[in-house]
């Protein structure tokens, strides 16, 4: 009989149901303890999940989870972006892996005190960067890792988020502040931020950034909720959204709660609505990123262009293969990615990876602590550099960490 592993769930909310939904397909996983202070999340994951109930134990704060479980072999992390160190350092200190939902954190010095926990304790931490496990990033980093159009020259990177996306990121709870979500650009595109330094293999030295909001813009002629508008055959935004069904993203939906019938133009937020990003990276290479919400139809979603001294590769994350151009050969090729039975097009891999960690002492996942905090530098200076209208420069010290200059 295989050993069940015992796992708890911090933080109950839209990202938790990814884990618990595959976690209770897993023959060899028991999640036995959840926590959150909002009885309503827990409920609804639970719902969502079908996870088995018969032995769970429900918390309403993590630190009583962290004192009552002492047999965990894994551990989520799930909670708003700006609660995540504490318990991460508290479960990094029993030795538990863990499974951190992305960003690393919102500030730098948070960020340092978790990379300092996993380095002193050689913790086993894998950080919610998905994107790497799908079959287009995946495939994408091969070819240039495997010179298919030799040394990278530029990267062309983008997210059109949709509208239901951009409801969630504007309207949710927490999402739509900068104090607690680290802003949209640590909330949404930290992913992005990491596919960026993931492809480029190097460090980034320098950013420039300009952004703000265009779109979600306070309108004096518009009521503060839905329920009271006129506009609602009009609106995109009126109540619930659409959502691109291929990206995953509803169940975040149904955890606004309160926040879903607010008018998404007259609700109080400080997020950018659009950024842009430019990095210069230590090997040379220049990556560029734009952050849009309020898109959809074609196109709209990523988009990735990568340009190297012997071709380019290109290509959209809900289309079924990428294109490269062979300078030499004048030729396109077209690749045909690799089918995955997950729903998620592969994003839904992290419980996996929480297993292996779980089984093997030695496993230390490539989306690691350090990922998470060079992705949070960049969405740190990003903001820095837009806020002060200047270039940021990186400065790294022996040990890698990073001031802003």
């Amino acid at each position: 009989m295989k050993k069940k592993f015992k796992v708890g769930i911090i933080g109950n909310g839209g990202r938790s149901t990814t884990y618990a939904r595959d976690f209770a397909l897993f023959d060899e996983i028991q999640v036995v303890a959840i926590a959150d202070p909002c009885t309503e999340n827990s409920d609804r994951m639970l719902q969502v999940s079908h996870l088995d109930t018969s032995a769970l134990r429900r918390y309403s704060d993590w630190r009583e989870l962290h004192e009552k479980e002492t047999d965990l072999d894994g551990v989520v992390i799930s909670t708003p972006n700006y609660l995540h160190h504490e318990p991460a350092v508290a479960f990094i200190r029993r030795n538990i892996p863990i499974a951190l939902e992305k960003p690393l954190t919102t500030s730098m010095g948070d960020s340092e005190y978790i990379l300092d926990a996993v380095r002193e304790h050689n913790a086993r931490l894998i950080v919610g960067f998905v994107l790497r496990s799908t079959p287009f990033y995946r495939t994408i980093y091969d070819l240039i890792s495997g010179g298919r159009i030799g040394r990278l020259v530029t990267v062309q990177a983008d997210e059109l988020a949709s509208y239901g996306v951009s409801s969630i990121l504007s309207r949710g709870l927490w999402r739509r502040f900068s104090r607690t979500s680290g802003g949209t650009m640590m909330e949404k595109s930290s992913h992005d931020m990491d596919i960026l330094n993931w492809m480029t293999n190097a460090r980034p030295v320098s950013v420039n950034s300009y952004g703000g909001r265009l779109v979600f813009r306070p309108n004096p002629m518009l009521p503060e909720r839905c329920a009271d508008c006129k506009l609602k055959d009009s609106c995109n935004y009126y109540s619930n959204p659409r959502f691109d069904p291929k990206a995953g993203d509803a169940i975040l939906h149904k955890f606004l709660r309160e926040g879903s019938g607010e008018c998404i133009y007259n609700v109080d937020k400080d997020v950018f609505d659009n950024q842009g990003v430019s990095v210069l990276y230590s090997n040379g290479a220049v990556a560029n990123f734009m952050l849009s919400l309020n898109c959809s139809g074609e196109r709209s979603g990523r988009n990735f262009h990568a340009v190297g001294v012997r071709g380019r590769i290109w290509g959209n994350f809900s289309d079924p293969e990428i294109r490269l151009y062979d300078n030499l050969a004048n030729r396109v090729e077209v690749i045909k990615l690799p089918k995955i039975s997950s729903p998620h097009k592969g994003v839904d891999s992290h419980p996996y990876e929480l297993l292996k960690m779980m089984k093997d002492a030695s496993y230390r996942p490539e989306q690691d602590a350090y990922a998470g905090y060079l992705s949070n530098a960049l969405c740190i200076a990003a903001d820095l550099s837009a806020g002060e209208a200047r270039q940021i420069h990186f400065r790294y010290d022996a040990n890698g960490y990073v001031t802003f200059a």
